[in-house]
């Protein structure tokens, strides 16, 4: 279902994307997702290095069946020469003909065909995956993209909201400077804070459409300043995640595309070094070949010259041939052939190695920083709560008179900062999560 609906989303949004110039274009992580993968370059082109590591298994494939060939070649004798219709020396000039086909088949070269074909499977299987890791990356990416386009806009709403309530107080604060019934420095400090307020506001607002521009630029479309996107559900924030660190990083090794890729790899140089190893066997062979000759000397039993077809049809021959061919030196070629394929498979075991090694600490840190975000956003959460008090009852004895400005905008900054806070780590404890179901191979959506 969720299929059938990516792509009823698809055909919608293309459908909409006609007038991008007017129309204000709304967005779910799903649809983003999908968009970055239809749209996106470095995926594209991962998806042409499969299709030809495809044809390349392909072509294996196919150099076990013979080759058939065929052909004629045209001449012209001059001066001293054979017949090929009599075989007899002539010195007139000789026009000839001589039709060919052809084929060829191996029967046996010590199984190099058979490895090549199995080397190339695996090249391919691990060009999929690679093509898998390409896309996984990029959803991780985009993913990474929307969280930061929703996290610019809360704290553009933030900043919003707090230039509002700033500039309530302004306006009663203005009234009481205009009638004298409060300190001048009172006022402008709030003045002062309200200037500031909308500073932040434009900040925001720059950041906000920055991050737009980011996400779009994955996703290969245009930028527009009306794009929105589609809030993230409740469930998503929820502050759990089933598993630690080692059962992630043991689903990891099964599942995720990059380990995958280096293992089908290894396995593609262990069939390189056997085929390798073809060039010290025997190669037989099987050839068989038809062909005729046409020569304008010909005549028949009345001196008549025997027409272009019929001599093709006289004069045709057959053969059959086994052939082996036995190698016995070639400048070490095969030798070192060997030793370069070699070298190839231990180049890509401890490429395997590698990548096992370099997820197991990334599946650590990711784990710790997922766990170190759980706890900050919990900590944040209550000093906001706890700021949002604070801010409350000093707001009431600022009204009543009871404190000056000073004690106010300190309170009222303190709870500032802390939306502010919870709003840029809000999104992050998601985003730590989205890193350990990536590497676990399962789906970012």
């Amino acid at each position: 279902m969720k299929t059938i609906f990516s792509i009823i989303s698809l055909v919608v949004l293309s459908c909409s994307l006609y007038a991008q110039d007017t129309l204000i274009t709304k967005l779910n992580l799903e649809q983003s997702i999908a968009i970055a993968l239809k749209n996106n370059i470095d995926v594209q082109r991962s998806s042409i290095q499969t299709e030809n590591a495809k044809v390349g298994l392909q072509q294996s494939r196919a150099n076990l069946l013979p080759n058939l060939n065929s052909g004629v070649t045209h001449g012209i004798n001059l001066g001293r020469s054979i017949d090929p219709f009599t075989n007899a020396f002539s010195n007139e000039q000789v026009t000839y003909a001589q039709p060919y086909l052809n084929s060829s088949l191996t029967l046996f070269n010590g199984m190099s065909l058979q490895n090549l074909i199995k080397q190339n499977s695996f090249l391919y299987q691990a060009s999929k995956q690679e093509e898998q890791q390409a896309k996984d990356n990029l959803s991780l990416n985009v993913t990474l993209a929307y969280l930061q386009v929703l996290t610019a806009k809360d704290l553009y709403t933030i900043s919003l909201s707090q230039q509002e309530v700033t500039a309530k107080q302004l306006e009663r604060l203005e009234i009481m400077h205009q009638n004298g019934s409060i300190a001048p420095a009172e006022y402008y400090d709030v003045k002062g804070q309200y200037s500031g307020d909308k500073l932040s506001a434009v900040n925001a607002a720059n950041s906000l459409e920055n991050a737009k521009v980011a996400l779009a630029a994955l996703l290969n479309i245009s930028y527009h300043k009306e794009l929105e996107l589609e809030p993230l559900t409740a469930d998503q924030f929820a502050l759990v995640y089933e598993g630690g660190a080692e059962q992630v990083y043991q689903s990891a090794l099964t599942n995720y595309a990059g380990i995958k890729a280096a293992d089908l790899r290894l396995k593609s140089a262990e069939y390189g070094v056997r085929a390798s190893r073809a060039g010290f066997f025997p190669r037989i062979s099987f050839d068989a070949g038809v062909g005729s000759n046409f020569s304008n000397a010909a005549r028949d039993a009345q001196g008549l010259p025997i027409g272009y077809f019929r001599q093709y049809n006289n004069n045709i021959n057959q053969g059959y041939s086994v052939g082996i061919n036995i190698p016995l030196f070639n400048a070490f070629r095969t030798r070192n052939n060997v030793a370069i394929a070699k070298l190839a498979q231990r180049e890509n075991y401890l490429l395997s190695e590698s990548v096992r090694v370099q997820l197991q600490q990334l599946t650590s840190q990711a784990y710790l920083n997922m766990e170190a975000s759980r706890e900050r956003y919990q900590n944040l959460l209550e000093q906001k709560e706890a700021f949002a008090e604070s801010f409350r009852t000093m707001e009431i004895r600022f009204n009543a008179g009871a404190i000056n400005s000073v004690d106010y905008l300190v309170s009222k900054n303190n709870y500032d900062r802390a939306n502010q806070n919870l709003a840029t780590n809000r999104y992050d404890f998601i985003l730590r999560k989205k890193i350990l179901d990536f590497y676990k191979g399962k789906s970012l959506l």
